[in-house]
């Protein structure tokens, strides 16, 4: 029987290429930087049909998924069809107009009918892709793609009398100041898949149906709309390969799907997916002496999975010192009983926060003739250096939420060796972000103000005036609550209130209307 990989290919396909993790809360590339975890529009998916056009990250990304198919009885005979289907891709961007990806795609069928032997099989099917993208101003995205399937008997194997290769282009459109996108596709494929199974009139009905491949070429068409930029994303499609040629069965016997999911970034670098499908297709002639044509399961269920290796950091806080490992000071002679060691002192100093508030995870770092010691620290702060008179060494104190210090003292036999380091903390930042625009939908030019609620003892400034000249604008803000005020000549006074999280971005649309 022939391979049962073309399921899993499709959703390895369509994560290999469905471009489109997103941004926070508004539309465009520029809003992935600022959550850390928000799905990129141009990275890989490991579930969906429609493919999203849209320039991606360079990168290296690892797509898996699996899923389960049911067919009801389509051969007259109280059968019922299972399928267990699995795919495994690699998607590489050498630049982020260029995709390149590989797929291997895998199924397990089992033909249940009653006063039968289950009829089982299994089959697998590699496919490679090239694709290029482009993006334009105003949120449009268009790509191509074309795709090579290498159909075999089994799984896995390759039949290159079957090589069926594919071209399709992608549209998509998000527009700037909504959550959501849109995309179209379509293509054609020159199915040669058929040839894989010459002998196809002498196999089994349950052997015929797991084979799904065509003696007809397909024009592929899709439609998908996906909601939500940050790390969480929901999702909508619908696509068909539609059988033509001669003999071909009607389009409403061609394969169809229709199916929702959904797309969580668990990490920067990591994304698991789902998704519910159904073919509402009708079923073309399945008899021995019918030609070849698909016939796919009537309800599947997906679960997927993208790793992207190097992915950077969520964060980018400053680097850390290295962190030496404490060492012992090397053993010295006692000296004689009432007599000193010769040029031993000690260093004793104190970290406190420049604020007045208590330092969490404080470590202390002493270096001395080029060796890295970190010392104990009690609750107040302080910590003491057992070292020689005229030695250098370098204070290196670290603490949650602060930035890090760092202080170089000559240790003195004549005077009190004491050392002070006062710790600033790290500058919380947020964002407030929007887009100005008029009852119609126009960008409208507008002054923005932003005003703290509650004063803050951060030293950040408590309000801030801006111009909006395209009805965008963004502020960087500490945390907090805000007042925001926004005019514009000929229209009407909005003021909002609104709540910004620490490293979070508050997304703020504002419809201005005019004045009577």
């Amino acid at each position: 029987m022939r391979s049962p990989l073309r399921s899993c290919s499709c959703a390895l396909l369509a994560a290999t290429l469905a471009v489109r993790p997103a941004g926070v809360r508004a539309a465009g590339d520029q809003e992935t930087a600022d959550d850390p975890r928000a799905l990129h529009p141009g990275a890989a998916h490991a579930l969906g049909r429609v493919l999203t056009a849209g320039r991606g990250p360079i990168g290296l990304t690892l797509l898996s998924s699996g899923g389960y198919g049911y067919t009801e009885s389509v051969l007259g005979m109280g059968d019922a069809h299972h399928r267990i289907v699995g795919a495994l891709a690699l998607d590489g961007r050498p630049r982020p107009w260029l995709d390149l990806g590989l797929r291997f795609d895998g199924r397990y069928d089992a033909h249940v009918a009653p006063g039968r032997a289950t009829d089982t099989g299994m089959v697998g099917d590699p496919r490679v892709y090239v694709r290029v993208d482009g993006q334009w101003g105003g949120g449009l995205r268009l790509g191509a793609r074309g795709g090579l399937w290498l159909p075999g008997r089994n799984a896995p194997s390759v039949d290159l009398g079957a090589l069926s290769p594919e071209l399709a282009g992608m549209a998509s459109y998000a527009p700037l100041s909504l959550p959501v996108a849109v995309t179209a596709n379509l293509g054609y494929r020159l199915d040669r898949s058929a040839r894989s199974a010459p002998d196809a009139a002498m196999l089994s009905a349950g052997d015929r149906l797991a084979l799904e491949v065509s003696a007809f070429d397909q024009v592929l068409v899709g439609l998908a709309a996906t909601v939500g930029r940050g790390p969480l994303q929901g999702f909508l499609e619908a696509n068909a390969d539609l059988l033509v040629g001669s003999g071909a069965p009607s389009a409403a016997s061609s394969p169809i799907f229709v199916g929702g999911g959904a797309r969580m970034a668990v990490a920067r670098n990591l994304c698991l997916e789902a998704e519910l499908e159904m073919s509402p297709s009708r079923r073309p002639a399945s008899s021995p002496a019918a030609p070849l044509a698909p016939i796919p399961p009537r309800f599947g269920a997906w679960l997927g999975l993208a790793y992207a290796f190097g992915a950077p950091s969520p964060t980018a806080s400053p680097p850390r010192p290295r962190r030496v490992p404490p060492t012992a000071p090397a053993p010295t002679p006692p000296p004689a009983a009432g007599v000193p060691a010769a040029g031993a002192v000690t260093l004793r100093g104190e970290a406190s926060a420049s604020d007045g508030g208590k330092l969490v995870d404080l470590r202390v770092e002493i270096t001395s003739g080029g060796l890295g010691h970190e010392v104990a620290v009690d609750d107040g702060g302080r910590f003491s250096f057992d070292g020689q008179a005229g030695e250098e060494v370098i204070v290196t104190v670290e603490a949650a939420d602060h930035l890090p210090a760092r202080a170089t003292t000559a240790l003195r036999a004549d005077a009190a060796n004491t050392i002070e380091i006062k710790l600033e903390r790290r500058a919380r930042q947020g964002q407030i972000r929007g887009f100005v625009r008029s009852w119609r939908g126009a960008a409208v030019a507008a002054d923005v103000v932003v005003e703290r609620e509650a004063p803050g003892t951060d030293g950040a400034a408590e309000a801030k005036a801006l111009r909006a000249p395209s009805g965008r604008f963004q502020v960087d803000v500490v945390p907090g609550r805000y007042r925001v005020q926004i005019g514009a000549p000929g229209h009407e006074i909005q003021r909002r209130n609104v709540d910004v999280e620490e490293n979070g971005v508050t997304v703020l649309n504002v419809d201005l209307r005019r004045r009577p």
